[in-house]
């Protein structure tokens, strides 16, 4: 019995034998493996540093220059009407578009013939009702006529020499000069054309040594100028006219202001002086378009930001220890691309801080950064 069992456990291990091997071989591979792994190596990834742009900030006194347009006019421009009529006999040589005509300069002249004989004749009658008055103050000294028989002849006299002045004045107008220093426009008069009293436009003169340039400024503008004088009559500007390939620069001074503030546009039109150096002629003609340069309000320790360095218009990154750090501004204007700002009541920023300046998408508080 007892050999039997003996023969039966030595059975069964011969043939488990091939799967205690199989186990111990995958137990041994394990052991193996756990003795001769390497610890995982640990990804590091470093901090992202966004490349940007600066400027120092510098608190300084500034007065930016309101950019503008406006129009040259002239501040005198006539018509040039006939005071009588008849047939033009005669045309100045500088009675033409575009000449410049001096004060007193002869441009035209009407037909006299009838004026000149209408000037006789009245001059005639005169020297009659002359006569007679004279012996009626003769005869009226002698007690010969009475007080009213000479007064009659003064008063005969005296409409006699109203209609003679008005002959001559007649005469004197077949003659038409320059009213005063200017360039003549829109000629329509010529040579043997016949020109009727008052109705006839026969030109026109402008005025172009008292030259002005009208351009109009908001109210706010207005009001912001306001502050920091109660007049803006007398503020220079500067009037730069671009006429082919140059660009004339000439000074005014605002010389009047509009009556009412526009309610369309909200707007004050300002009329500003153009000054000319004596006895220069000036290619600036009425109608020329301009672009003005007026000093603005005076803005007094601002720091002067360009436009790209403001954020959503409240705020502006500055630069701490290579990090971003958030400070809300106060704007207080505009000088052309550039912003003037304070820091507000909660932020500080002081002379030599470093403001970024270009608009940065991943820009946040302590974001690292790098000037470039």
């Amino acid at each position: 019995m007892i050999n039997e069992v003996k023969k039966y456990v030595l059975n069964k291990f011969k043939s488990s034998r091939p799967m205690m091997i199989l186990i111990g071989s995958t137990f041994l591979f394990i052991f193996i493996l756990n003795v001769t792994k390497t610890e995982p190596e640990l990804l590091v990834l470093e901090e992202k540093i966004w490349p940007v742009s600066a400027v120092k900030a510098e608190y300084q006194d500034v007065q930016p220059t309101l950019n503008l347009f406006g129009e040259v006019i002239s501040s005198r421009r006539s018509d040039l009407r006939a005071f009588v009529g008849g047939q033009v006999v005669e045309v100045g040589s500088n009675f033409k578009e575009g000449a410049i005509v001096e004060e007193g300069e002869l441009l035209l002249v009407i037909d006299d013939f009838e004026y000149a004989n209408a000037v006789v004749e009245e001059e005639a009658k005169f020297e009659i009702m002359k006569r007679d008055f004279e012996r009626a103050e003769e005869l009226f000294s002698q007690g010969s006529i009475s007080e009213q028989f000479r007064d009659n002849a003064l008063l005969e006299k005296t409409r006699q020499e109203l209609v003679l002045s008005e002959v001559k004045k007649d005469l004197r107008d077949t003659r038409l000069y320059a009213p005063y220093d200017g360039v003549i426009n829109d000629v329509l008069a010529s040579l043997g054309k016949q020109v009727s009293t008052f109705n006839d436009k026969i030109g026109e003169i402008i005025d172009v040594k008292n030259l002005e340039v009208k351009f109009s400024i908001s109210k706010a503008q207005y009001g912001r100028l306001l502050e920091d004088e109660n007049s803006i009559i007398g503020r220079s500007i500067d009037v730069r006219w671009a006429v082919g390939q140059k660009d004339l620069l000439f000074s005014a001074d605002i010389s009047r202001i509009g009556a009412e503030i526009k309610s369309n546009t909200g707007g004050v039109n300002v009329f500003a002086s153009i000054n000319f150096p004596d006895n220069e002629v000036t290619p600036l003609r009425p109608g020329a378009f301009v672009r003005l340069g007026m000093p603005d309000k005076s803005y007094q320790s601002v720091i002067v930001i360009p436009d790209s360095a403001l954020y959503e218009d409240s705020y502006v990154y500055l630069i701490r220890d290579g990090r971003l750090a958030k400070h809300m501004v106060k704007i207080h204007g505009y000088d052309k691309t550039n912003v003037l700002i304070t820091p507000s009541e909660e932020a500080t920023i002081t002379n030599d801080d470093m403001i970024i300046t270009n608009q940065l998408r991943e820009a946040g508080e302590g974001v690292k950064v790098e000037v470039i």
